[in-house]
């Protein structure tokens, strides 16, 4: 790894969710995939792997702000939990404000998504400090139509279409004036890429990983136990 990379850098990981579709009172954040091993473990693991993190913030719900510290203690992360807002946007905003000064580059994760690799997470940052704004994103392999009251009425090209996955790199500062921008907008944007793109800033892509899939409803959580057990 460059020198370049091991200047400090920060993750913020959104664990704020509510966990509706997947039918859980428990955060799925904090739900076992194994007899140990919760959601968030396993993004914490990957993180730690990659050279210069600085901090690591953990946005959650309040109940849950003890559990979260916990899960730094027991990677041996430096860190801080807070707690989340209404939407998404609104959680990686007050995560975005308690990053330590002096830290230049931001990655954004959900922890909804368990088995980003160290590997992916080094990609978006390489390309994160050459460019500023960066994502992850796949193929899409099906044919995908545009329907109004259950008529098709367009379909798209999917040759100019991907699939958008966590984590987001940024430059901190870029990242801020966005959201600075776009200001209450935010809590209508499902993404931060969408944040940056709504402020005027151009937004990049690497190549992202098919096993970094995100675990939203029943079947998800069973295919990612699964995975585990192979």
């Amino acid at each position: 790894m460059s020198k370049k990379l091991i200047a400090p850098w920060a993750a913020i990981i959104v664990a704020a969710g509510q966990s509706t579709r997947l039918k859980s009172r428990i955060p799925k954040p904090f739900l076992k995939l194994d007899d140990k091993r919760t959601l968030l473990d396993f993004s914490l693991a990957s993180f730690k792997k990659v050279k210069g993190l600085a901090c690591v913030v953990i946005v959650t719900q309040p109940d849950y702000l003890e559990k979260a510290i916990h899960h730094l203690y027991r990677h041996h992360l430096a860190g801080i939990a807070c707690t989340g807002g209404q939407e998404r946007e609104d959680s990686v905003l007050r995560g975005l404000l308690v990053v330590p000064e002096g830290i230049k580059t931001v990655l954004v994760h959900d922890a909804a998504r368990p088995f980003v690799s160290p590997r992916l997470i080094q990609s978006v940052l390489e390309s994160a400090l050459r460019l500023g704004a960066v994502i992850p994103a796949l193929p899409v392999k099906d044919t995908l139509k545009v329907v109004q009251q259950n008529r098709v009425v367009k379909t798209l090209d999917r040759d100019s279409i991907v699939a958008i996955q966590t984590p987001q790199g940024f430059r901190i500062d870029l990242l801020k004036k966005a959201f600075l921008t776009v200001d209450r907008r935010r809590s209508k944007l499902t993404d931060d890429a969408a944040v940056a793109e709504a402020a005027g800033f151009k937004v990049s892509i690497v190549e992202g990983d098919p096993l970094n899939f995100k675990v939203t409803t029943p079947g998800d959580f069973e295919q990612a136990r699964q995975f585990i057990k192979k």
